[in-house]
């Protein structure tokens, strides 16, 4: 039984490594996210492009 126990402490450490790993690599991107500037999806201005029509093809 001991060798199971320290089998399961070991994946219990390996996981919080992960979680740890995890939540640093969260921090980092969201400070990426927090230097990146604002890019707006739609500028008053823009002209919307619109697709034409296709007209139905008649057999």
């Amino acid at each position: 039984m001991a060798a199971s126990h320290l089998s399961l402490a070991d994946e219990l450490a390996d996981i919080r490594a992960e979680i740890a790993r995890l939540q640093q690599r969260e921090t980092r991107l969201q400070r990426l996210a927090d230097d990146m500037p604002a890019i707006p999806v739609f500028r008053r201005g823009w002209p919307m492009i619109r697709k034409p029509a296709t007209a139905a093809l008649s057999a």
